[in-house]
C-alpha cells in the first residue's frame, strides 16, 4: 500500500466544498434546526421504573444553551421536538442474547433492544 493510499482516507481529512455547498448546507441545517425547535406536548412514561423520574441534560445544535429537564412519569410536558426524539430515539438498551451463527454455533450478541422511556404525543390523539 502507498502512502497516498492512506493519506485518503485519515480521519481529519476534510473535503472541501464551494462557497455555494456551504451556504446551501448552512440553510439546510437552519431548517432542521427551526423544525427540531417546535413545541409538542405529550405524557412522559418511564417505562424502566413505573412512578420513577428522570434528569437529563440537553442540547443539539451548538448555538443551543444546555437545558437540564426533570421529568416524572405519568406527568404532560411541553418540550421541543428534538427533546422528544431524543427520549424517543436514544434511550433504548441492548439486550444480550446467544445468537445461533451460520455454522449452529452459540455466539453472544445483541438480541432486541429494550425502551427505557417514551414521549407520547398528546397532539395526534
Amino acid at each position: 500500500m502507498s502512502v497516498d493510499f492512506m493519506k485518503e482516507f485519515t480521519v481529519g481529512t476534510k473535503i472541501k466544498r464551494s462557497k455555494e455547498e456551504k451556504i446551501k448546507a448552512e440553510d439546510l441545517r437552519l431548517q432542521k434546526r427551526d423544525e427540531d425547535s417546535k413545541m409538542v406536548t405529550g405524557i412522559f412514561k418511564n417505562d424502566e421504573i413505573k412512578g420513577g423520574d428522570l434528569i437529563f441534560t440537553h442540547r443539539l445544535y451548538k448555538e443551543d444553551p444546555y437545558k437540564t429537564y426533570h421529568m416524572e412519569d405519568g406527568k404532560t410536558y411541553t418540550i421541543s421536538l428534538a427533546v422528544a426524539k431524543h427520549i424517543n430515539n436514544m434511550t433504548k438498551q441492548k439486550e444480550h442474547a446467544y445468537l445461533v451463527d451460520k455454522d449452529g454455533r452459540k455466539i453472544n450478541g445483541i438480541g432486541s433492544h429494550r425502551q427505557r422511556y417514551t414521549f407520547l404525543s398528546t397532539e395526534f390523539m
